[in-house]
């Protein structure tokens, strides 16, 4: 027996939180890879200005799981933004604990 299609014309609505939550996780992963990329090139001599913006991108962080957690209490069809930028988020905060760790420790 062959398996009928089902179409479905109902727009998928993303609300503001889940939109937010997946634009921050993206800027806080990007902006961790880019100062991750520069420290590198500069052989860990950047300038103080690098401490700012990677804070900038630990707070982008944390607002972005909080908007994720926001976003999935809205009444929405699909909440594929919150779960894109709560786990874009975690891993960010992942990432930016595992280096202010080594920056303690060193």
């Amino acid at each position: 027996m062959a398996k009928r299609q089902v179409y479905s014309f109902e727009e998928k609505k993303y609300s503001a939180n889940q939109i937010a939550s997946a634009v921050l996780g993206v800027l806080s992963v990007i902006v961790l890879a880019g100062l991750l990329g520069i420290s590198f090139l500069m052989k860990g001599m950047a300038n103080t200005w690098i401490g700012a913006v990677g804070f900038t991108g630990i707070v982008m962080a944390v607002c972005g799981l909080w908007y994720g957690f926001a976003g999935f209490k809205d009444d929405s069809k699909s909440y594929f933004c919150s779960k894109c930028g709560t786990i874009l988020s975690t891993v960010a905060i992942a990432g930016w604990f595992f280096i202010v760790c080594l920056g303690l420790a060193g």
